[in-house]
């Protein structure tokens, strides 16, 4: 442990905290710093002060130089060198320098292609039609029940009045497609081999077969010819007359006896179809049509169509396989847009 030597009389103090002689009341001196420097505080607080600003001189003095060198480093790893302004050199004139043109890059819109003239060969597009049966649209009236008195046979069917009369028919002339390359289709055939396929369904079914009712088959035509010729599409005509009227009027009211019961009216199914399955126009640059080609429809294909489309359309369907009817009619028109009309009529 440090001791305290009095400098004046000698005398020795452990307190260390003492500051003057017990003895003669000199005062003692400071006890040495435990750093073993013997330098007081503030001599350590100047030093620092000194350091700091010799190192601000040394930096601001040294920032010119440390600057050049790292600017000419960068000058070299660019390609490009940074050049230093002579007259920043002590003793050195600088030299005029010439001004090199400077040559910029600008972008310009592309140059258009000048457009080729309209070629002269027609480009080809092609349309597609698509045929469409009728939706299911059934005229089957409804059931009126009558007491009867007396028993009466199973079924009895009253066809005709004595007074009938036969709806305009289609002519002749219409069979043939007043298209160019349009094959000829019988009416009469077409109208025979639907009727094959409607009886071929029903055997299917186990159903009987239709006997063909060419007065039936009248009254169907008479439909066909007229949805033709006014261009609608449906069981009533714009006169307001269904299935049920028309053979009311014609004389054929189809009155069904059934012992307890009897029904009256004609039932109908009809399709619109086209002689063609689809076509193609060929068209010139400037948008007019040079040609159609169609792909023409056989009878064999047309007559499937027509019955394949009925059967998966229900309403259809019921009427072809109906056990009650004892009689069927066919009839087929043309119309000036190569399309076909088909009514089918039920007793």
């Amino acid at each position: 442990m440090a001791r305290i030597t009095c400098p004046n009389c000698g005398a020795i103090s452990d307190d260390k905290s003492q500051k003057f002689c017990t003895q003669c009341g000199t005062r003692l001196p400071d006890l040495p710093s435990l750093t073993g420097t013997g330098r007081s505080p503030l001599q350590w607080f100047v030093a620092a002060v000194v350091i700091v600003v010799v190192v601000a001189i040394v930096a601001v003095l040294g920032y010119p130089w440390v600057m050049g060198i790292s600017g000419n480093a960068a000058g070299k790893q660019s390609g490009n060198a940074i050049p230093v302004p002579a007259a920043s050199v002590t003793g050195i004139t600088p030299l005029p320098t010439e001004s090199l043109p400077v040559t910029t890059a600008l972008l310009t819109p592309a140059t258009s292609l000048p457009t080729p003239p309209p070629s002269t060969v027609p480009t080809t597009k092609i349309t597609t039609t698509k045929t469409t049966i009728a939706t299911p649209k059934t005229t089957q009236a409804p059931a009126t029940i009558l007491p009867t008195a007396t028993p009466t046979p199973a079924f009895t069917a009253q066809n005709t009045l004595p007074v009938t009369r036969v709806p305009a028919q289609p002519p002749s002339d219409t069979c043939t497609s007043k298209t160019e390359g349009a094959p000829f289709i019988d009416p009469s055939s077409l109208e025979a081999r639907i009727h094959a396929l409607i009886n071929e369904q029903r055997q299917q079914s186990g159903l009987s077969t239709l006997p063909y009712d060419s007065f039936l088959a009248s009254i169907a035509r008479g439909h066909s010819y007229d949805m033709s010729l006014r261009g609608f599409f449906e069981h009533t005509n714009p006169d307001g007359m269904d299935a049920r009227a028309r053979g009311e009027w014609a004389g054929y009211p189809c009155v069904r006896d059934y012992e307890t019961y009897y029904t009256e009216g004609i039932s109908e199914n009809i399709a619109m179809v086209y002689r063609y399955d689809t076509y193609k126009n060929l068209v010139a640059p400037n948008g007019t049509v040079m040609q159609t080609e169609y792909q023409w429809s056989t009878e064999e294909y047309i007559a499937n169509k027509v019955v394949n489309g009925w059967m998966n359309s229900e309403g259809h369907r019921n009427n072809i396989l109906d056990y009650h009817f004892q009689q069927e009619g066919i009839g087929v028109a043309f119309a000036s847009d190569n399309a076909i009309y088909i009514t089918e009529n039920f007793c």
